[in-house]
């Protein structure tokens, strides 16, 4: 048999040779789809969370109108709207109850992938933002980067169904690429997203697919810079806090928000579980006793204790007046009574705006030292000592406070102190304990009665 050319088989040679290494370098076709899902989908993530935070923060100005109008409206208001929110969420999907960020830790675990059509549909992106908007318009103390995780989680892993991507390991990246793309837009912080993702969901990260997956979180950011322009969420408060010089101030915060961290998350859990029982055979009747502890606390506050309390910890972190400890404290009741009804909403936000509470009023006990140094300091810290996630901690309230750089030691060494000693009260992560909670037979059982009115004592 004839055999080719000498040129004719270097020519094939250096073909063949030229088109591996354009794929190396290029990618394959399935390379490009996965990066067209993780973009496309960090995009519609950024556009959602975008309008889930104007509906929020139109919701909450306008129930600050009606309480300005009358503070004796929310008496009615509040319990009677919580009861309809649940209502609804009994009706038409339980799963949307809730921070939002439990359920996406327990579909990222190999044990409950089944449940990812439920907690990762449409449906329950539509029931999170109406009913998360609606629990504001209630006066709920509520904030809206849980319910932002779970949509832009829910977001991503819908987009990626369309795209129906053929690599196993991809369905965990979209999830977390989602959350963090949440929080990211929720706050216009994408280190912070980065950070979530690493710290609160590492247990799926992949290296695989990092690079693609920063890229979506960065990419959702610069939907909400074109939409708003760029900004500080709690804009750029003025105060040092030099470590070295104020060591014994930063060190006595930390200790008293791991201490009240550590509560808040102890009481939570634990008050969880102990009206369970009661709220599958008395439904309403628990939501609208929370609701009227809610309405109890806000007329002893003077309204404070209503919304996330993003506008009392823009009040304190100016610096103008110094808090007492009746804000942070009836904060945290207003939030956990919240927490205990179902209603869809986050935590993140009334923690920082307890934080900034208790900095504010310990302030005093250091007359020395910054008032605004301190509040910053002991947002960070309080929210450790919540979810003992220290990075993710102090990188949100750097970045919340105008990327204060200054701050930067002081921040890591609170928020560091803070966890470890909020973890001498209750041991495990907030929203592990949840998600474990959650994952439970029992926990889940009970829960599904609870809200979707399974049981006939309901």
């Amino acid at each position: 048999m004839k055999r080719a050319p000498r040129s004719g088989r270097l020519l094939r040679y250096y073909f063949f040779r030229t088109r591996r290494l354009t794929r190396r370098q290029l990618g394959t076709i399935e390379d490009w789809k996965l990066r067209a899902v993780f973009w496309i989908g960090a995009l519609l993530v950024g556009l959602l969370v975008v309008g889930f935070a104007w509906a929020v923060e139109l919701a909450s100005e306008t129930f600050n109108r009606i309480h300005a109008y009358s503070p004796y409206i929310p008496v009615v208001m509040t319990p009677l709207g919580m009861m309809v929110i649940i209502w609804l969420m009994r009706r038409m999907g339980p799963e949307a109850q809730g921070s939002g960020i439990p359920q996406v830790l327990v579909v990222l675990k190999q044990r409950y992938h089944w449940l990812r059509p439920t907690f990762l549909s449409l449906r329950v992106i539509a029931l999170k933002f109406v009913l998360t908007v609606l629990g504001v318009l209630c006066g709920a103390s509520i904030g809206r980067e849980g319910p932002s995780v779970q949509i832009g989680a829910a977001m991503m892993y819908s987009v990626g169904q369309v795209g129906r991507l053929q690599q196993k390991y991809v369905d965990n990246a979209l999830i977390v690429a989602g959350g963090a793309a949440g929080v990211s837009a929720a706050f216009n912080a994408p280190l912070a997203g980065i950070v979530f993702a690493i710290e609160e969901l590492s247990g799926s990260f992949e290296q695989r697919t990092s690079g693609t997956l920063i890229l979506a979180i960065i990419l959702s950011g610069v939907v909400v810079l074109m939409i708003n322009g760029h900004y500080s969420y709690f804009g750029h408060p003025q105060g040092d806090l030099e470590l070295t010089a104020n060591w014994l101030a930063i060190g006595v915060v930390a200790l008293i928000c791991g201490l009240l961290g550590g509560l808040f998350s102890r009481l939570l859990i634990s008050g969880s579980r102990w009206l369970t029982p009661h709220a599958v055979r008395h439904p309403y009747r628990v939501v609208f006793l929370c609701g009227v502890v809610l309405v109890a606390l806000g007329l002893l506050t003077g309204g404070a204790t209503y919304g996330s309390g993003y506008e009392e910890a823009r009040s304190l972190l100016d610096g103008e007046h110094v808090g007492d400890w009746s804000f942070p404290l009836a904060k945290m009741g207003a939030t956990l009574v919240s927490y205990f009804t179902g209603l869809p909403g986050g935590l993140f936000s009334p923690s920082l705006a307890a934080g900034a509470g208790i900095g504010s009023a310990m302030s005093g006990w250091f007359p020395e030292t910054s008032v605004v140094g301190i509040t910053v300091v002991a947002m960070a810290a309080f929210l450790a000592g919540v979810i003992q996630r220290p990075i993710t901690s102090f990188v949100i309230v750097m970045e919340l406070t105008g990327n204060r750089h200054d701050l930067l030691l002081s921040l890591m060494v609170g928020a560091f102190l803070s966890a470890a000693v909020s973890k001498l009260v209750w041991s495990r992560p907030l929203y592990d304990s949840l998600a474990e909670r959650m994952a439970s037979g029992a926990g889940m059982a009970a829960e599904g009665r609870r809200l979707a009115g399974e049981d006939k004592t309901a």
